[in-house]
């Protein structure tokens, strides 16, 4: 079993889509905030683990803490979750509740666990992981309030724990089982490389994000970048219903230079 988790891999990925919120997904999200209710925002777990406020807090790996009973949501190796044992200050979490969160947008995100599987909402409101990329089911909506978190999945339900340490996402509103706090084990300052700031800017112009886009995958054979000639409005409505790195693809799958689409 630890052999499995010294094999594990996290870095970052090419996401499928992105979406954006709307005003109306704003206005749920305060409403969904009056009901989580206030935590701790300055305790830390186990010497290293902060509380995290708010998504762009968010570096390195985290773990995931049921205010019911202060236990860390828990990967089994079956693709199931649970609540894991109650830790103490000394032993801190093991590798089956740490993961990482990959952001998709600016109001989502998606959560990959040690065995470097996605966490999958079903149609049944159950929990699963084993998805190996990230599709809608994949992504979560996090709700922060206080140093407490709600996690909000595809079907408009929330991720609820008991007292048993059973999961499910089924609840339609925030009860005492969906309350959690995210812990974040890396540096408080936020920091920044060189390529996620080039991203960033880019994103300002979409068609300057295409170009970037295309540049990490083109090979060059002679010296000239060759970029989709299709209008920018298909890459803004693609942008806006989470669908712009799957457009970005296709339009990539048409370029003779690119070394990856065929």
């Amino acid at each position: 079993m630890e052999d499995a988790y010294r094999k594990t891999k996290t870095g970052k990925l090419s996401i499928k889509g992105q979406s954006v919120g709307t005003s109306s997904r704003r206005r749920k999200k305060r409403k969904h905030k009056e009901a989580i209710g206030s935590g701790d925002p300055e305790s830390t777990r186990h010497g290293v683990w902060w509380v995290v406020n708010e998504l762009e807090d968010i570096r390195g790996r985290v773990i995931i803490e049921s205010t019911l009973n202060n236990r860390y949501l828990y990967a089994m190796d079956t693709g199931g979750f649970h609540l894991g044992d109650l830790r103490n200050e000394i032993e801190g979490p093991e590798p089956p509740e740490i993961f990482t969160i990959v952001k998709v947008s600016e109001t989502q995100f998606s959560i990959k666990s040690a065995y470097d599987k996605y966490l999958t909402v079903t149609s049944a409101g159950e929990i699963i992981g084993r998805a190996e990329a990230i599709g809608t089911r994949e992504m979560w909506e996090p709700i922060f309030q206080e140093g407490m978190i709600a996690f909000q999945g595809v079907n408009k339900r929330f991720l609820t724990a008991d007292e048993n340490g059973d999961v499910s996402v089924a609840s339609p509103t925030v009860v005492p089982g969906s309350k959690f706090r995210m812990l974040c084990c890396g540096p408080r300052e936020k920091e920044k490389d060189t390529k996620q700031v080039e991203e960033d800017e880019a994103e300002d112009d979409i068609r300057n994000f295409e170009v970037n886009y295309v540049k990490k995958f083109q090979s060059y054979q002679d010296r000239r970048l060759r970029v989709a000639n299709e209008d920018n409005p298909s890459l803004k409505k693609a942008k806006d219903t989470g669908r712009l790195h799957e457009t970005l693809l296709d339009r990539r799958s048409k370029m003779k230079a690119d070394r990856y689409c065929k």
